[in-house]
């Protein structure tokens, strides 16, 4: 959610409602609708005691301004026993818990994060969604399988070149005015790609160079390149896989901090020396595939690129679990077996980036041995097929959708966030789920990662409901809006995920997020499926906008009983404000004794 809302909060600054809707927000007057539930949004890490005040301070300004509840995030509440001090977590968690009854506020707590997985692969990193590898070319060397590479970058180096113009590549935006061949500063070899003056030349701010490559379908590939700016300004940079309309690389680039690197996907006054740039993508059933890099809304500043390549790497990332097979094959169908032919791949930088839970592209795939006595002759070619991780954005990775190891994992949540939160409620915070329904397991299973997902929402509220003793259930409504992520060409999910709502409880009430400009046909739909929908408004815009917004989106619907002050950057400067528009502010319930 928190990368979708980058989109949503860009284009409603971008776009102007109109004063005669601004003259329906009730001029600051609190709205004739008396909301039962008015939340305000807290995602925060009670492992760090500091945040512990700041937590309760937002609390006790809620109580004030007339707020009924909280909606609680922490990613801890599946990962705590296993923090160093597990019991410094505990702690805050009781204070917290506590504050929240003083105040007479409802607590919910966030669980089930399969979309932003890394709580569930924390405890097991295998557990992540798997996108297939089928029949990777590897050659025996040695005592080595190491992979063919059947994909290449003509000229990645940029050092052929005619005039500004760099061969090979297919587009090269404003050769000449806008992108140069610099001979001067380059990485290695003799030049490199800079690309200035791109927001005077393009109209867009678009500073691009693509070359449409050949690959084999159903691979893992490892774009490399790197990258150089010089007090550089833009909306967007990134390095990019394409495929007509669609996307197959979502990773954002990462730049120096200390002795770690920091993801960034645009950039303001950014100067920072050469770093490479390391991003996967799968093929899928693809025979070629456009990639590149470049900046999108330039308004100042250099960039350069060098050295792009592209190299096949099958093994980076492998997932082993018993529900995703990893076979080796010769030419005439002979079956090698693990152990025997060759040794157990298992790759142990798998996520353990930064700490448990956390994937990254930038270390060397593991190597393949193959031990004395193997079948596999010397400069034979055989198959690999296997599984890997999707990587989005800042490190999201989806967690497997139906693996009943990850529902054991939901029990315990479940058990963990009532043993220290206590809380009132649970929220099923199973949204943005970007990659799905690749598994062996779910394509025997179901139909399409549409009836997965109605699986999963019906499984994850039998758990809930059953280690929750029954308390109410929340969901986030995206991946179970057709107007919304229930569709089809949603990121990297296999087939569509339309039909997900067949699983939704009618009981859940269900947590309308996304640009309320476009949310009166998803309020219309849940209306005849849940008898109770609530409003995640704000968005760290402007309030009153907002408000409008959202009352036009709301009309006369009979079941919408809440509203939630959502924020993602942490800012709570205009919680009272939102409630003065909301419903008027100012009636808390009185402190319990």
């Amino acid at each position: 959610m928190r990368n979708k809302l980058r989109a949503f909060i860009r284009a409603a600054a971008l776009a102007a409602i109109s004063a005669v809707l601004l003259a329906g927000a009730t001029g600051g007057a609190a709205p004739a609708r008396d909301w039962q539930k008015r939340w305000v949004y807290i995602a925060s890490n009670l492992y760090v005691d500091e945040n512990v005040q700041k937590i309760e301070d937002v609390l006790r300004r809620a109580r004030q301004a007339g707020y009924t509840g909280v909606l609680f995030s922490d990613t801890k509440t599946l990962m705590w026993p296993l923090l160093p001090e597990p019991e410094r977590w505990r702690k805050n968690a009781a204070k917290v818990r506590a504050t929240a009854t003083k105040l007479g506020l409802e607590l919910v707590a966030c669980v089930f994060p399969f979309g932003y997985g890394e709580p569930f692969l924390a405890n097991d990193t295998n557990l992540a969604a798997g996108l297939p590898i089928r029949n990777a070319a590897l050659v025996r060397r040695g005592n080595r399988l190491v992979p063919e590479q059947p994909a290449g970058v003509g000229n990645g180096s940029f050092e052929e070149y005619r005039g500004e113009r760099v061969a090979d590549f297919g587009l090269q935006d404003d050769s000449g005015k806008g992108s140069f061949v610099d001979t001067a500063i380059y990485r290695e070899g003799r030049a490199s790609l800079r690309f200035e003056n791109t927001a005077v030349v393009n109209e867009h701010g678009m500073g691009r160079v693509f070359q449409r490559i050949a690959v084999k379908p159903w691979q893992q590939y490892r774009i490399r390149v790197w990258m150089k700016t010089e007090r550089l300004t833009a909306n967007m940079l990134a390095v990019v896989a394409l495929v007509s309309r669609r996307s197959l690389q979502y990773q954002d680039l990462v730049i120096p901090e200390g002795r770690e690197f920091r993801y960034v996907n645009s950039a303001d006054d950014l100067t920072t020396d050469w770093v490479e740039q390391s991003v996967t993508f799968n093929s899928l059933g693809f025979s070629s595939v456009i990639v590149g890099a470049g900046v999108w809304g330039a308004k100042g500043g250099k960039i350069w690129w060098d050295d792009l390549r592209v190299d096949a790497v099958p093994a980076l990332n492998v997932l082993r679990r018993e529900t995703l097979p990893l076979t080796v094959t010769g030419r005439r169908g002979a079956v090698y077996e693990e152990g025997r032919d060759f040794e157990r791949v298992v790759d142990p930088a798998l996520g353990r980036s930064r700490w448990p839970g956390t994937y990254d592209t930038r270390h060397e795939p593991p190597v393949i041995g193959v031990p004395a006595g193997s079948r596999i002759r010397e400069g034979e070619r055989v198959s690999l097929s296997c599984y890997h991780p999707a990587i989005f954005y800042g490190g999201q990775v989806s967690c497997a959708l139906s693996d009943e190891k990850v529902f054991d994992l939901c029990e315990r949540q479940i058990e963990w966030t009532n043993e220290t939160l206590a809380p009132d409620g649970f929220f099923l915070a199973n949204d943005e789920i970007r990659c799905a329904g690749w598994e062996p397991s779910d394509v025997k299973r179901f139909r399409g990662s549409g009836e997965l997902l109605a699986f999963n929402m019906r499984r994850c509220c039998e758990i809930a409901r059953s280690a929750g003793e029954g308390k109410p259930l929340y969901v986030w409504s995206d991946m179970l809006d057709p107007n919304h992520n229930a569709r089809g060409d949603y990121y990297l999910v296999n087939n569509s995920f339309a039909g997900s709502w067949k699983g939704l409880d009618p009981e859940v009430t269900v947590m309308k997020w996304g640009e309320p400009e476009k949310a009166g046909k998803s309020l219309e739909f849940f209306s005849g499926r849940v008898r109770r929908i609530m409003i995640a408004g704000f968005y760290d815009g402007d309030v009153e906008t907002n408000r409008a917004a959202w009352a036009l989106a709301v009309g006369e619907s009979p079941n919408v009983v809440g509203v939630m002050y959502t924020t993602w950057s942490g800012d709570y400067s205009k919680l009272e404000e939102f409630a003065r528009v909301w419903w008027g502010g100012a009636r808390a319930a009185p402190e319990r004794p």
